[in-house]
């Protein structure tokens, strides 16, 4: 598959696309996240009946008008990933997916495009004894103390943490990937020893199962604190 272009019959089923209106296809920039996850913006704008051509597309995110997670895109190829949040003419969106593994824009208030989650994904430590997390959007930010673990969830504004949601038993997560994906579930058990300590044991309505921790992403404690797609 070449790096620069993509056919349309070839993009990943999780885009939400015609395969045969056209040949070719924005192929987005490489990013944090994985190519069935994410969207150019170019792309995104046709979608959204927002533009017709990918000049039109050019013309608009010139303008700087367009943010990503509150960050404005500079290019058609620029990526959004999955639950990153849209913003542009007063509207506001995040990408999440439908129970048909359908990448799907949902509309949300402006309060919610604030709440930006950031899953942790790996701790570096760096020269200075200094404490690095590394974020699933490619966000890195340095902390004082250790008191985060792999799979928390951060809510952070201005580079700055306002809270966290811990990876633990009890709390919501969001299924991405398998044949659940879509769902929301409840976390009953995490493993920590070997060899089962990539799983964690989750509840969908009385139903339990084993699902692998990167399947799942955490969303909230009682309940989400974003909305998604419940049909």
């Amino acid at each position: 598959m070449s790096k620069r272009h993509l056919k349309s019959i070839a993009a990943p089923k999780s885009w939400p696309i015609k395969r045969k209106e056209h040949v070719f296809i924005i192929r987005p920039n490489p990013g944090p996240h994985k190519l069935e996850n994410s969207l150019p913006v170019g792309l995104i704008l046709k979608i959204l009946s927002q533009v017709r051509t990918t000049r039109e597309a050019k013309q608009v995110i010139n303008q700087r008008k367009i943010l990503i997670n509150k960050k404005p895109a500079d290019d058609i190829k620029f990526q959004a990933g999955l639950l990153d949040v849209i913003e542009f003419a007063d509207k506001y969106y995040r990408i999440i997916l439908n129970k048909k593994g359908k990448l799907i824009f949902r509309e949300i208030s402006k309060a919610e495009s604030n709440i930006l989650l950031y899953k942790v994904i790996k701790k570096t430590k760096l020269k200075g004894n200094k404490l690095q997390l590394n974020f699933h959007n490619g966000f890195n930010l340095l902390v004082e103390k250790d008191d985060y673990r792999t799979n928390d969830i951060l809510l952070i504004e201005d580079n700055k943490i306002k809270d966290k949601i811990n990876f633990e038993k009890g709390n919501t997560v969001y299924i991405i990937k398998g044949k659940n994906l879509g769902k929301t579930a409840r976390i009953e058990e995490i493993h920590e020893k070997p060899p089962f300590n990539k799983y964690v044991t989750v509840s969908i309505l009385d139903k339990k199962i084993n699902l692998p921790k990167n399947y799942v992403f955490l969303v909230g404690k009682a309940k989400p604190i974003i909305a998604l797609d419940e049909k």
